[in-house]
């Protein structure tokens, strides 16, 4: 088998058939297809798990791209994870590159003709932000995209939803986030996990494990070698109303990038609904895989653990409207957790430097990214 390099050419034959095959564990999430300059997509057949067919190349025309995307990519995920993959065209063999950024959507190969010849240019280049962001690229006004799997982008009932769906067994589950609270500790929410067989972190795919869950509080504690330093729990100095915050995850990854995410507000509610006192209401914006991240004080002190946003939907349809009511669980109920589960105490020493940059590099090395798998 042929080993394909980035920027690699070759000649083709209009008749051959070519076949992509990805054999990762998301390779389900995939499908290929072949995108003209006018704006039309062909669509490569399913051929079976992970392998997409086309019977000829005649049906392109002289130029077109052949990308590979995931198909539901608002639920996240890239297709870094259904490599390694392989491409035949008629006879020919060949193990396409792996590309070197997450990406939901990559360009496998560029078809073009070169003096009355067909050619092809490989490629490992793409979107984060999956199709949509290459649609947009490209400038297509209107493109119907084969095999399109999107799901509602707009929910908002609680607890906040982290990309979740339900997939093949060692399949990307949901994304969400954690903050490292000690050696080797990282607390989410529990319903980040929830479901899920294991869950790693995203940057280093690092395995985790949960040490506790608490589900009536939305609480997990997860251990597992984890590169970054622990922030500390603010249980000094209770939150006062209006207080100003910053929030801190990883919402919308396949949108919105696999970088840290940080939203400024305040503490609009000292309780959650009903009266609960373990909770409290915030403005900083927030979105679907932000679940589990760090709410912190002008210092970087944890006072919070996102968990939810209120539904806004069910309010306006009862004829009601409330904005940018989100809740947090209070660091309090952390602290209690690690204490349940045997662990060493983490530290409670408040930072006191309050200059957003020093602030903001803190968080980028304290709050991760996890995935879950089914």
């Amino acid at each position: 088998m042929n080993q394909l390099q980035p920027g690699q050419r070759f000649p083709l034959l209009p008749g051959q058939a070519m076949s992509v095959r990805f054999d990762g564990r998301d390779s389900d999430r995939l499908a290929v297809a072949a995108i003209t300059p006018q704006g039309q997509a062909v669509a490569f057949d399913q051929a079976g798990h992970g392998q997409w067919t086309l019977q000829s190349l005649q049906s392109i025309g002289g130029q077109a791209d052949i990308v590979a995307y995931i198909t539901d990519d608002t639920q996240g995920g890239f297709t870094n994870y259904a490599y390694p993959a392989t491409m035949q065209i008629g006879s020919d063999h060949y193990s396409l590159p792996t590309p070197g950024e997450q990406l939901a959507a990559v360009i496998l190969g560029e078809i073009y003709t070169r003096d009355g010849t067909l050619r092809m240019k490989i490629s490992s280049e793409g979107y984060t932000f999956g199709i949509d962001a290459y649609i947009r690229a490209r400038n297509f006004s209107s493109i119907a995209i084969p095999h399109r799997g999107r799901r509602n982008v707009g929910r908002d009932t609680p607890p906040a939803p982290d990309h979740r769906d339900t997939r093949s067994p060692g399949s990307t589950l949901g994304t969400g986030s954690g903050v490292i609270v000690g050696p080797n500790l990282i607390v989410t929410n529990a319903h980040v996990i929830e479901g899920g067989s294991s869950s790693f972190l995203s940057r280093t795919r690092q395995f985790v494990t949960a040490l506790a869950v608490d589900e009536f509080h939305d609480l997990a504690l997860l251990q597992g070698q984890v590169q970054g330093q622990p922030l500390p729990l603010r249980l000094t100095a209770p939150l006062w109303l209006g207080e100003s915050v910053m929030a801190s995850g990883f919402p919308l990854m396949d949108l919105l990038g696999g970088d840290l995410k940080v939203t400024t507000g305040n503490v609009s509610g000292l309780t959650g609904g009903m009266g609960d006192v373990s909770r409290f209401q915030f403005t900083a914006p927030i979105g679907s895989g932000s679940s589990g991240g760090a709410i912190v004080d002008d210092a970087g002190n944890v006072v919070g653990i996102t968990s939810a946003s209120l539904a806004h939907r069910n309010l306006r349809e009862r004829g009601s409207i409330s904005e940018n009511v989100n809740f947090g669980i209070k660091a309090s109920l952390v602290y209690e957790m690690i204490a349940a589960a045997g662990m060493p105490l983490p530290d409670i020493t408040p930072f006191h430097d309050t200059n957003r940059r020093e602030v903001v590099n803190r968080l980028r090395n304290s709050v991760v990214s996890i995935t879950v798998l089914a």
